[in-house]
């Protein structure tokens, strides 16, 4: 009975947290589309028609190119999230305390992008880009104290997004794009080998209390504004509508060879509701002389939409896995561009980065943070018609506490951690005119 009780609350409760992840996953967006761009921290990208790459933060920008662009990127993702505390684990008057620590806990990625645009005439040009807007990687070691915490979570999204845009007026340039969005997640989490250890029974530790694997194809769209006041000045505004996906999988557990039962309710299908929330840039380049420049933006994510987390099993059975309850983020930039010569264009920015998690939700499987990025970059020009952009960022995450407590059966434990988190980007792309 004691063992019936341990594995129906793991299944119960653990599962709520671990479904947390995956939508943390989805909100951890991703800026690794433009090497250009993160050359300056992302400042100003709307506002910048350097080259095709801009289809991804403003559809209006393709109106200022006079020959069909091309871009292709790769960036490399090297995060380092590492935890720093200790786990108290209490059952039947006895209590241990374990460490509850790790490193490396997010994973490496590469992450490529390519777009293509052309005018179709002098007022109207149409492009297509394909990259990635969401998505994280968390894995915790099979040893791990607090694995009914966090164990491993990933999802891995990719867009491709058409667009069109019409040049109104010498100055001002309207554009709107369509987004179709395809994602893949997986989430699990385990019993740690200590929980097997005070229950008398070593064959518990690192059994999977739950996965669950799914992926579906949603639909947005995206609008954006380009102006040019002066001829020292473009401004831009940009939205990316939320898109809505509905993760349908399985969901298993290794836990029905302790109870069949389980193994009826949780080893079936299933669905997840997750949405990728809608984004506004306002942007500006402002040219200082023939050689400087600046750039800006304020980026501003609906986070608060995202308020609860819910699957649907195929049984017709509805299960409140966790409030989220996240909050809504903004992003400021800043950048320069400096023209060296007819060769080199040198870039450097900084930007301060929100996160949508706030302490009463955070949880080892949402390392998220407020967030500071450095960032410099270069433009090397190999003819007249093509280029190669280079980037590296380092990103410094604010340290953040983390306090959860969890009762599974008769076994009560308390976790309290630090998250440190920093990453640093590199990134190539090259880009060609015909």
């Amino acid at each position: 009975m004691i063992q019936q009780a341990f594995v129906r609350s793991a299944l119960s409760l653990s599962i709520a947290c671990f479904f947390s992840s995956s939508v943390f996953a989805a909100g951890f967006q991703v800026n690794e589309h433009s090497a250009n761009g993160l050359g300056r921290a992302m400042a100003g990208q709307a506002a910048m028609p350097e080259n095709a790459s801009v289809l991804a933060t403003n559809p209006a920008a393709l109106t200022a190119f006079d020959k069909a662009q091309f871009s292709g990127q790769v960036s490399y993702l090297n995060p380092e999230v590492d935890i720093r505390g200790e786990m108290t684990t209490s059952v039947g008057g006895n209590t241990i305390t374990s460490d509850a620590s790790e490193e490396d806990i997010a994973k490496t990625a590469v992450i490529p992008s390519l777009f293509y645009t052309s005018g179709l005439n002098d007022n109207l040009a149409w492009g297509v880009g394909l990259f990635t807007s969401y998505g994280l990687a968390t894995e915790y070691s099979d040893d791990y104290n607090a694995l009914h915490y966090a164990d491993e979570a990933e999802i891995v999204s990719f867009t491709v997004n058409p667009a069109l845009a019409y040049k109104v007026s010498d100055t001002l340039s309207l554009g709107v794009g369509v987004n179709i969005t395809y994602a893949d997640a997986k989430i699990s989490t385990s019993i740690p080998q200590v929980f097997g250890t005070v229950m008398g029974n070593s064959a518990l530790g690192n059994l999977t209390i739950v996965e669950m694997s799914g992926d579906d194809v949603g639909y947005g769209w995206n609008i954006g504004v380009f102006w040019q006041p002066t001829d020292a000045t473009n401004l831009a505004l940009s939205y990316r509508a939320e898109t809505q996906l509905t993760l349908e999988g399985d969901i298993k557990s290794d836990l029905g060879v302790l109870i069949p039962d389980v193994a009826e309710l949780y080893n079936q299908g299933g669905s997840l509701d997750l949405n990728f929330a809608a984004t506004t840039e306002l942007a500006v380049d402002q040219k200082i002389n023939h050689k400087w420049s600046l750039q800006g933006s304020i980026n501003y994510t609906d986070w608060s939409t995202f308020d609860k987390l819910e699957a649907n099993l195929d049984s017709g059975y509805d299960l409140l896995l966790k409030q989220e309850d996240f909050e809504d983020t903004w992003r400021v930039s800043a950048g320069v561009t400096y023209l060296y010569n007819d060769a080199f264009t040198l870039r450097a920015g900084y930007a301060y980065d929100e996160g949508a998690v706030s302490y009463a939700h955070r949880s080892l499987s949402i390392p998220d943070t407020d967030r500071h990025w450095v960032s410099a970059g270069a433009t090397y020009s190999l003819t007249d018609n093509t280029n190669i952009d280079v980037a590296y960022v380092y990103i410094k995450g604010r340290e953040a506490d983390v306090s959860q407590q969890r009762a599974i059966g008769s076994i009560q434990s308390d976790l309290t951690a630090t998250e440190h988190a920093k990453a640093h980007i590199f990134s190539v792309q090259v880009n060609t005119a015909f």
